[in-house]
């Protein structure tokens, strides 16, 4: 019965979209994440290294690795966060179903975005500063989410 009201909400919404999430694009970004996060680890400790056998001018463009494999990093992990989550978008707002916890937003509760440029990853925060949902725009349908969350709330493109 749940379910037959919850079908009825939704027609009355309007048209609902489903963003998919195959399971080779969540094992490609699990695996991405992982050798960055990899990377990021070694430059640091080579940088280290270096400056612990050289002297501190030895390291040259060392840091610039660092940031940006930490950069990516930490950009990569908030992706991973909702990398498993089914979502649903409509007309009034959507809905982010994650480890069997169902959570829905209007699109007036998107008080903040940051969308990251570099890497097409965009963030969707409450009122409250917390994470509603993280969506890389990697698929047609997540940038078709991206498009309407740009439509109906709009955000601004940062390069970090």
């Amino acid at each position: 019965m749940e379910e037959n009201s919850e079908k009825e909400i939704l027609k009355k919404k309007g048209k609902e979209n489903i963003i998919p999430n195959p399971l080779l694009h969540q094992l490609i970004t699990y695996f991405i994440v992982l050798f960055l996060c990899g990377a990021f680890i070694w430059s640091c400790i080579w940088m280290l290294t270096i400056i612990k056998n050289e002297e501190l001018m030895s390291i040259g463009g060392i840091p610039v690795i660092v940031f940006f494999t930490g950069y990516f990093s930490y950009v990569g992990i908030q992706v991973l966060r909702y990398r498993t989550a089914r979502v649903t978008y409509h007309q009034n707002g959507f809905t982010v179903t994650k480890r069997g916890k169902t959570s829905s937003y209007t699109w007036s509760e998107i008080t903040k975005t940051k969308y990251h440029g570099t890497v097409g990853v965009l963030r969707l925060f409450n009122a409250d500063g917390k994470t509603i949902y993280t969506i890389h725009g990697i698929t047609r349908d997540n940038r078709k989410f991206m498009n309407k969350i740009s439509e109906t709330v709009g955000y601004t493109t940062d390069v970090f």
